[in-house]
Formats: C-alpha cells, sequence, structure tokens
C-alpha cells in the first residue's frame, strides 16, 4: 500500500511541476516548450485519480496558458497586418518608381 500511495505522490508532483512548467513557459512565449508539457502531462495522467483540488489547480494555471496564447495570437496577427501593409505601400512606391523610370527626357 505504501508503494502505491508513494507512486501516487510521486504522479501528483509531476503533474504539478509539468502544469508549472507549461505556465512559465507560455510567459516566455516558448510554445514549443509548452505543447511538450502537455503532451507529458496527458501520458502522466493516464489512469491516474486525481483530488478535486489538484483539478482546479491545474485548470486555473490551463486558463492562463490560455489567456497567453490569446495575447500572443492577437499581436501576432497585428504584426501580419502592419507587414501586408507595409508590403502595399512597398509594391506602390516601387510601382511609381517604375513608371517614372521610363519618363523620356529630351533636353
Amino acid at each position: 500500500m505504501i508503494g502505491v500511495i508513494a507512486d501516487g505522490e510521486i504522479r501528483r508532483d509531476e503533474l504539478e511541476r509539468l502544469t508549472v512548467s507549461a505556465r512559465d513557459a507560455a510567459e516566455q512565449g516558448r510554445w514549443d516548450l509548452v505543447d511538450e508539457c502537455y503532451r507529458l502531462r496527458d501520458i502522466a495522467m493516464q489512469g491516474a485519480s486525481i483530488p478535486r483540488q489538484d483539478a482546479e489547480r491545474m485548470l486555473s494555471s490551463d486558463r492562463q496558458v490560455q489567456e497567453r496564447a490569446l495575447v500572443a495570437k492577437a499581436a501576432v496577427a497585428e504584426l501580419l497586418r502592419e507587414s501586408q501593409a507595409v508590403r502595399l505601400r512597398l509594391s506602390r512606391l516601387r510601382h511609381g518608381a517604375g513608371t517614372m523610370g521610363t519618363i523620356d527626357r529630351k533636353a
């Protein structure tokens, strides 16, 4: 019985570590590490009985990760819009420079 309890404690500690690591990685914008932490946590959760209080803590951290992901997504979308606007301006400048380059100067 002690072995089962110890194994359960190790599993709980591992789940907590992976959850905190995922949240910390999200704060740093390291989405590849977030994905890896969740993948490993999913494996560790297989067949686990998780007390309600632990599950609520994990869900709270997961919501923080989700919020950071939404902020990052919005930031990337804004950067893409800005990039598109710059490309459009450059295209217009190139088009205008090409037109001006064809003017025949007779002096």
